[in-house]
């Protein structure tokens, strides 16, 4: 049913969405089905889309250089190593730039996105993965401090993160490292100081690694308020992604870049569609009914 949903929808999307020449940026976090993923960068490749860097656009936003027609920008957050290892071949493929935004604090370690982490020791004391993420997602709305002293209390779980090296490898290939933080803590969620400190550590990492994105960022989970913004760009960071799931305006905002969530296991008919634009515009439309 919800295949010939979303075929239905994409046909509808051809025929009576307008073409946007708006700024598409997708949002992935890891690479799960790579067979889909690929047919996702073919439909890409053969299509109107023009992929572009992320050098291009900072070009675009402080140089005033010309954006091409119909320009996509491919990132992924967190920096989980299924992107390494699965995604980045498939890239190189097809010779296509993109961006990895990455956790500082987990490189060269064997400790667990935080995410994640709760997920598995819940799992691991009989919980569900659903009651899981409720738990994930109450975590997200407290105060980072209440955030830190609950992990505090949790069984360590260990796991594969990426290297130095795997990330010099992905720079080679075209993928660019940016910045996801140290922690990954919520941004609207820390003091000030929470969130320089955190800065702080996570720009020294780059600096240490001799890499240059530490001043392009991503915002853990899209959260994002006023106050934080202005702390991000008091610490030298001039261009920060969102989460919105929404196409970027003709006037883009270098702090609050729009970005469609996107995931390598969907179906080809529903990333037609999400990135047509026209999903968001349902997502719009169905939280002002409800």
């Amino acid at each position: 049913m919800k295949s010939k949903s979303y075929k239905f929808l994409n046909f509808i999307s051809n025929l009576f969405l307008p073409e946007s020449c708006n700024l598409r940026v997708l949002a992935y976090h890891d690479i799960i089905d790579s067979n889909k993923f690929e047919a996702q960068i073919k439909f890409l490749v053969k299509s109107k889309y023009n992929i572009i860097s992320v050098n291009d656009l900072h070009a675009y936003l402080y140089d005033g250089k010309i954006l091409t027609k119909n320009s996509l920008l491919i990132t992924f957050d967190d920096g989980d190593v299924s992107v390494l290892d699965h995604g980045l071949p498939i890239l190189r493929k097809y010779d296509l730039p993109s961006v990895m935004f990455v956790i500082t604090g987990l490189i060269n370690s064997a400790n667990t996105f935080w995410c994640r982490w709760v997920e598995i020791a819940l799992q691991n004391q009989g919980k569900s993965y659903a009651e899981s993420r409720v738990v994930v997602n109450s975590l997200k709305k407290m105060s980072n401090s209440e955030r830190v002293a609950y992990l505090e209390k949790l069984d360590p779980v260990a796991s594969r993160q990426l290297t130095i090296d795997d990330m010099l490898k992905m720079q080679n290939g075209k993928m660019f490292i940016g910045n996801h933080t140290h922690t990954h803590p919520m941004v609207n969620k820390c003091t000030n100081q929470e969130l320089n400190n955190d800065l702080k550590l996570s720009l020294a990492s780059f600096e240490e690694w001799q890499l240059p994105g530490g001043k392009i960022f991503a915002y853990p989970n899209g959260n994002w308020d006023k106050e934080s913004e202005e702390i991000l760009k008091n610490n030298g960071i001039d261009m920060a992604f969102l989460f919105d799931h929404k196409l970027n305006k003709k006037d883009i905002n270098p702090m609050r870049i729009s970005r469609i969530r996107v995931n390598s296991d969907t179906e080809l008919n529903e990333f037609k569609v999400k990135i047509s634009g026209l999903h968001s515009k349902l997502m719009t439309l169905k939280n002002r009914i409800v």
